[in-house]
């Protein structure tokens, strides 16, 4: 008994045993690494076991150790890579490699000097996608900036060839004293024009928003700074690609002019209500068509749009570029051409882009690139192009253009008939070439593995010819050739202006990277030189006897006789540096300091350091956030504060602000003179920028992303003229004196995801900025309509208010007699203005600030839908709030004897009270006042790109004999939905220049155009 019960518990025991070591087995612990697809292991990857609250992250090396059971899942997600799933089997050790998520946002943005990743980013810099770029009719790339990053506000004030560039402002408008508020720009680390590159060759865009990550380039990045880099040919790759399409133009919208008939009824009426008989009796409207059937000359018709606007805005653009790459040598090649026509005839513009990029790899430690870039463009008009635009919206239809022999017929008081200069080409020219030339060479060389010095020159050449000969042109006072006139000009003439620009560039850094544990630092120090030289020379003549040569010398020799010139130096030195640390790319910090010194100032105040300080912390990366990532890929906290320069003033200052040189002539010679014109001021300085921004950065599941800034920016030392006592007998001088401040929001959220073999993707941001003047010791500026105030923005609209409209006899006479406007007689059917300063009359004292031509809550929405090949984008612009302001006779009916519009009809009579405009009138201006009534809503949301691709399957190309092949249409500007005045295009409201906005007349400019475009890509 006694040796049986010991074999059962030996038995027992070790049935027991096996047990726990089966358990053991099921329950241990795993070890493993996660790497990307070369190897290269993924610190802070998140290893999750699904279902359950276990999780960690890998370290440095991209290890991990967790506790798991046979059976289980494990989930593996890194932001940038699609998240992997791994079942549990008996290993004890996994070696786990992710794909990168092609859907997901770029992980690396360009940034000052330099690269990141973004998830490591602690300022504020918008990273714009290029991909669709190279296929949409891109004339001028400012205007494709437009509804992209939040925080960047994009006005285009016309649509004319050559001359349809947008205007920036990051983040609001810093200075009102005449300093240039456009943000620098700077292409594969040098400046330069934004719209002399091909949008075909562009690489990346990154926008520097907040001093933290613009004050590496100090006083260069007061307004914010864009950064964009050029493709480059890629190792062991050759490859051909052509892109080209044709389209054509029309404009967005235009104004809808009334009729023959509704003209003359609209006549009629203005004059019956100025107590005037009227040429326009029933009989006379009921039988003008009629005579003008039978007598064209003496009844004459005409629709100015239908005459005028004749061009058929063909354009084309064509790109070619090569890229190959060895081991050593890398090259990319391109060569491009555009070709737009206007919508009137003798609109033209061409440009011809040329670029070569070259990498050299001289060996192992030392590298060498070498950048060419070449533009030529020549935009060439009608000399009276603007008129043109003129006449079609303010011109009556009863006006004589042309005599029934087909001659021209005269206008009276000055005014030119444009219809001989767009149908037959005469009347002279306006051209402007210009060509640049700029070369950047950079010496790499790699001392040990963490440190890189760089040394860079970047020499850049810029000239620029106008041209502007204004030739007679013969009209006819009869239809049988009697010349009665010449143009609206005695002579011709001809206007010439040639100026060049050299701009130097040059720096040299130094880099290092080091890691020690989980401590990261990159440190970057290094100088630069910029010097500017610019000058030009102008010459105007009249009488050329031979007006087929147009030559400066054929003019005649008169005193009519003209002669210009100008010249401007500059140069700029700096020091600057920057320092990142990470700890396990969890906490973040970054400094930056740039020392800047410019010839602008005098030398007591020629110097300035501009400090920022920024910092984040990625809270995803924390060890207690592991089982969250799964849904909260990333959640990054971003602050930062810094200061900027703003030297962006005049080149000479103070002196050229002092002196007037010019001449005077005595005793039939010249003698030049040199006058003082204004005080001095020693004290002038920088002015400076300081810019605080909280912000955030999520993304959740790997395919949402979402990020918000809040931000307060100040600029102090606007140069401001002051005023002083007139007995002194000079002009202010300038001082640093204003404040302004903008306090803005943005969001931006994006999306990306695929099912099978569709793939949708989505982006929009949102953003707003409220401008504020603080501080203009006590002053004003006004200029016309616009006026600068403490309290107001830059560019406020100040108006008379408008109450309301004049309804009965009874209230007319109450106004003239207790509140005479203007001292002009009140009658019913007028506009009453609010009495502001109460002094019981209305005059311009009454004027208040009632709005502000800064637009607010700025927004663009982009869709991106892909299927077997076939993709479909979308984008959308717009703004939420924007006043404006409309006058002239475009808008005013019978202001300077211009037509009616079509939304004149509806105009105040006795019967019509409730009419959409007061009563019409010659006579009184009472109702033409600057007032609210006239102040318009230029909200509006547009559809500003539509693009349908098809790119062909490889079975395709493969009999074709090419590497890719994909066909486009496009199209821009289809749609706006808006309140603004009938007819006219609510973006051209803004007018944003780089010192801030105009207002006033419409309908003078250029239409904005809808462009409509096919095209290929061909890849060999």
């Amino acid at each position: 008994m006694g040796k049986h019960s010991t074999s059962l518990k030996l038995l027992l025991s070790v049935v027991f045993i096996l047990h726990l070591l089966s358990a053991a087995a099921q329950s241990g612990r795993i070890t493993g690494t996660v790497s990307d697809a070369d190897g290269k292991p993924l610190p802070g990857a998140a290893v999750v076991v699904s279902g359950t609250p276990k999780g960690t992250i890998t370290d440095n090396k991209g290890q991990f150790t967790l506790p798991v059971a046979e059976g289980e899942t494990l989930v593996v997600t890194f932001l940038g890579f699609k998240e992997k799933l791994v079942k549990i089997g008996k290993q004890t050790t996994l070696s786990i490699s992710l794909e990168p998520d092609e859907n997901l946002l770029e992980d690396v943005v360009v940034v000052g000097y330099d690269t990141q990743k973004k998830v490591n980013l602690t300022g504020s810099v918008s990273s714009i996608s290029t991909k669709e770029f190279a296929r949409r009719p891109i004339t001028q790339l400012s205007t494709a900036l437009q509804g992209i990053a939040p925080g960047v506000t994009v006005t285009t004030a016309g649509g004319a060839p050559g001359a349809d560039s947008g205007n920036i402002q990051i983040r609001g408008i810093g200075s009102f004293g005449g300093s240039d508020c456009s943000p620098l720009v700077l292409i594969d680390g040098v400046e330069g024009d934004l719209n002399s590159v091909d949008a075909s060759q562009i690489d990346q865009i990154s926008v520097l928003k907040d001093a933290a990550s613009a004050a590496i380039y100090g006083s260069r990045a007061a307004n914010g700074v864009i950064l964009i880099t050029t493709k480059r040919a890629d190792k062991g790759k050759f490859a051909v690609t052509y892109r080209g399409y044709v389209g054509w133009q029309s404009p967005v919208v235009y104004p809808d002019v009334v009729n023959a008939e509704e003209y003359m009824h609209l006549s009629r009426r203005a004059s019956e209500n100025d107590g005037a008989v009227s040429l326009y009796t029933d009989e006379y409207i009921a039988n003008y068509r009629r005579n003008n059937y039978l007598d064209p000359d003496a009844y004459p018709i005409i629709d100015w749009q239908d005459r005028l606007m004749t061009g058929n805005g063909f354009t084309h653009n064509h790109t070619l570029s090569m890229s190959a790459g060895s081991e050593r040598i890398r090259v990319m090649t391109s060569l491009g051409y555009l070709d737009q026509n206007g919508i009137i005839k003798n609109a033209n513009f061409k440009r011809y882009n040329l670029r070569n990029n070259m990498d050299i790899r001289m060996n192992d430690r030392l590298n060498f690139r070498l950048d060419i870039a070449a533009t030529y463009s020549r935009r060439a008009a009608n000399p009276y192009q603007s008129s043109v635009f003129g006449f079609m919206n303010s011109k009556d239809p009863l006006m004589l253009a042309q005599w029934s022999d087909g001659s021209y017929a005269p206008f009276t008081g000055g005014t030119v008939n444009p219809l001989p200069m767009i149908e037959q080409g005469v009347g002279g020219n306006n051209i402007r070439q210009n060509g640049v030339l700029k070369a950047s060479a950079a010496l790499e060389y790699k001392p040990v593995q963490w440190l890189t010095l760089e040394v860079k020159a970047a020499p850049q050449l810029t000239a620029i010819k106008t041209h502007r000969f204004v030739d007679l042109v013969e009209y006819h006072s009869d239809p049988y050739g009697t010349v009665s006139k010449t143009s609206n000009a005695e002579y011709n003439s001809l206007d010439e202006t040639v100026t060049a620009a050299w701009n130097g560039y040059y720096h040299a850094t130094a880099a290092a990277t080091r890691q020690f544990g989980g401590h990261s630092f990159k440190l970057l120090v290094g100088a630069s030189y910029e010097e500017y030289d610019y000058y030009s020379l102008g010459a105007y003549r009249q009488e050329f006897a031979y007006p087929d040569y147009e030559v400066i010398s054929a003019g005649g020799d008169n005193e009519f006789k003209d002669n210009s010139g100008s010249r401007t130096q500059m140069a700029l030195g700096s020091f600057f540096g920057r320092i990142n640390y990470n700890f396990k790319e969890r906490y973040l910090f970054e400094a930056n300091l740039r020392y800047d010194g410019s010839s602008r100032f005098v030398r007591k105040n020629r110097w300035s350091a501009f400090p920022s300080f920024s910092a984040a912390w990625r809270v995803t990366e924390e060890p207690f956030m592991a089982a969250a990532r799964k849904t909260l890929s990333e959640f990054k906290i971003r602050a930062s504060y810094g200061t900027l320069g703003n030297q962006n003033i005049n080149s000479y200052y103070p002196a050229s602000q002092l002196l007037t040189i010019s001449s005077i002539s005595a005793a039939n010679k010249i003698y030049p003179i040199v006058a003082q014109n204004s005080l001095a001021n020693e004290d002038i300085t920088w002015e400076t920028t300081y810019m605080t921004d909280i912000g955030f950065d999520a993304t959740l599941w790997n395919r949402l992303s979402i990020t918000a800034d809040y931000y307060h920016k100040k600029t102090d030392g606007i140069l401001m003229q002051l005023d002083i006592p007139s007995s002194i007998g000079l002009g202010a001088p300038y001082q640093n004196a204003g404040v302004v401040t903008n306090d803005g929001w943005e969001v931006s959220v994006g999306y990306n995801n695929s099912w099978g073999n569709f793939n949708f993707g989505v982006q929009a941001n949102l953003s707003d900025v409220i401008n504020e003047i603080v501080d203009m010791k006590g002053t004003y500026g006004t200029s016309g309509v616009i006026r600068n105030q403490e309290g107001s923005s830059i560019n406020s609209l100040y108006l008379l208010k408008c109450l309301g409209v004049v309804q009965t006899q009874e209230q007319a006479d109450w106004m003239n007699a207790n509140c005479p406007q203007y001292n002009q007689i009140t009658r019913p059917g007028d506009l009453v203005y609010e009495d502001y300063n109460h002094d019981n009359k209305i005059d311009d004292s009454d004027k208040q600030i009632v709005g502000s031509l800064i637009p607010r809550y700025t927004y663009g929405l982009t869709l991106n839908f892909g299927w077997k090949g076939i993709n479909l984008s979308a984008q959308f612009q717009g703004v939420g709030k924007a006043d404006a302001y409309i006058s002239g006779a475009y808008t005013q009916p019978c202001v300077s004897g211009g037509t009616f519009q079509r939304g004149h009809l509806d105009n105040w009579t006795p019967d019509n009270p409730g009419a959409k405009y007061p009563r019409l009138s010659y006579t009184s201006d009472l109702n033409k006042k600057p007032s609210t009534f006239w102040m318009a809503d230029a909200s509006y949301c547009r559809l500003k790109n539509l693009q349908l691709s098809y790119t062909f399957p490889s079975s395709v190309t493969k009999a074709l004999r090419v590497h890719g092949l994909m066909v486009y249409a496009n199209a821009t500007n289809l749609f706006t939905i808006s309140n603004y005045y009938d007819g006219y295009d609510p973006e051209t409201a803004y007018q944003g220049g780089s010192q801030g906005a105009t207002t006033g007349s419409i309908g003078n400019n250029y239409p904005l155009v809808s462009t409509y475009t096919f095209g290929v890509e061909i890849k060999f």
